[in-house]
């Protein structure tokens, strides 16, 4: 029983000897900030270098130390004549290796990984800063030892690192189905196609790159290089729906609210409706002049950008296509809110005129601005924003306006929290119906 408790504690011994380095792991998550001097860049490759060697060193034997510590507690066990003590004391083992080295074994795959694929950015920039001093050196002997040459050389070295591209990450995916296509062609561009790599290192890509519930769909496969093309299979049954996302798309587009009057309200219809259309065409979808393309999306917009919209087609001669639609749409909501821009410039200028000529005496001026309050200059809503009550999202009728406005209890005429809706005179009877309601 002792035995196993010595074991039991030099386990946890190694188990937290791993863990010590994780600190210095997470620094690696960000891509390295060479220097643009070439001396400065050389000497700090060569630290970072052997930086990485050190974890590596580390962790490896510390992994090994784990494992030796095991098998023998295991030995041990199984040295023992009684049954009941064989599985009381493998079931007390097993507890403890739970406890103390639960996911490590995966932790410790991901972290070899970083860190190779952090050296191997030490040494293509190594490469990098070789070969632009063998360009820079060809291109002082052309200079036939002039004294330009030196100059020349340290130009090129420190403007090729400058122009260094740093390495591209492989993206992560978490089971979204709708991002699986875009990680699918990176991660096959990146690593699946790599014939450098062996299946069991795309495989230690792959585990690396999946977070969630996607990496728990291959967390039982082993990480051999046989079982890589098995686990590409899984993710793609569950998670490829190329077939079916169309229509979920399609009729996302269907659903959307029609855009209201306002720049504003056109942008973000505009953005929600490019964004799907650019998803569709990635399934493969034809983007056509199909007549269903501009009533699907031109049934989104106001009856002046459609008109705007028929008057361009009609002026081209040839049916628009679905880019050439949002093309002009995108051309009129630009215009739109460079205007309303101007305006409100203009609109303030103007208001601010007004007002003075109001301190100036003008009984006019002053019973008009009393018959039109502040209330009625700038649009205040229950939910906060500027918008007006009319165009409000989040309390669409005035029956949602009024239980809103009952329950912040204030005017529900004004929204104002001075006075209740029975003594206001900020506003009169409705302009349309002219019932005691307002908003």
């Amino acid at each position: 029983m002792a035995e196993i408790q010595l074991f039991k504690t030099r386990i946890t011994h190694a188990c937290k000897l791993i863990r010590s380095s994780e600190s210095d792991l997470k620094l690696l998550d960000n891509p390295f900030t060479f220097p643009t001097e070439k001396e400065e860049c050389e000497v700090y490759i060569r630290e970072k270098t052997a930086q990485l060697n050190h974890l590596i060193t580390t962790i490896t034997k510390a992994k090994q130390l784990h494992d030796t510590y095991v098998d023998k507690a295991i030995e041990t066990i199984s040295s023992r004549w009684e049954q009941k003590d064989r599985e009381r004391l493998m079931l007390e083992l097993n507890n403890h290796m739970e406890l103390e080295s639960n996911g490590l074994e995966i932790a410790i795959i991901q972290w070899l990984s970083k860190m190779e694929f952090r050296k191997e950015e030490l040494a293509q920039q190594a490469s990098f800063i070789a070969e632009a001093t063998n360009i820079a050196n060809q291109a002082g002997s052309s200079q036939h030892n002039h004294h330009s040459g030196g100059d020349t050389l340290n130009t090129l070295c420190e403007r090729s690192i400058r122009v260094r591209r740093p390495l591209l990450e492989v993206p992560t995916f978490s089971g979204d189905y709708r991002e699986f296509n875009t990680f699918w062609s990176v991660f096959k561009s990146l690593i699946h196609n790599e014939a450098d790599l062996s299946d069991q290192e795309k495989f230690l890509y792959l585990k690396q790159a999946l977070k969630g519930k996607a990496a728990a769909s291959i967390s039982s496969i082993p990480v051999i290089g046989d079982k890589y093309n098995v686990a590409l299979n899984i993710l793609k049954k569950q998670y490829d729906r190329s077939s079916g996302i169309a229509d979920i798309l399609i009729n996302e587009i269907e659903h959307l609210p029609r855009a209201q009057e306002n720049s504003r309200s056109c942008r973000n219809t505009f953005n929600a409706i490019s964004s799907r259309i650019v998803h569709l065409e990635q399934t493969g979808v034809p983007m056509n002049a199909d007549r269903v393309w501009r009533r699907l999306i031109l049934s989104k917009f106001t009856e002046n950008i459609c008109s705007q919209v028929i008057k361009k087609e009609n002026q081209s001669g040839t049916g628009f296509e679905v880019k050439d639609i949002l093309d002009a749409v995108d051309e009129i909501i630009t215009l739109q809110e460079t205007t309303e821009l101007t305006t409100k410039t203009l609109f303030g200028f103007q208001t601010a005129y007004a007002m003075q000529n109001n301190a100036r005496g003008h009984n006019g001026g002053r019973n008009q601005m009393k018959q039109f309050p502040s209330h009625r200059l700038r649009h205040t809503c229950l939910c906060g924003e500027s918008h007006s009550p009319q165009q409000c999202a989040r309390f669409p009728t005035p029956e949602a306006r009024r239980m809103e406005a009952k329950r912040q209890r204030v005017c529900w005429k004004c929204f104002d929290k001075t006075h209740g809706s029975r003594f206001c005179t900020a506003m009169g009877s409705c302009p349309k119906c002219q019932e005691d309601h307002h908003a």
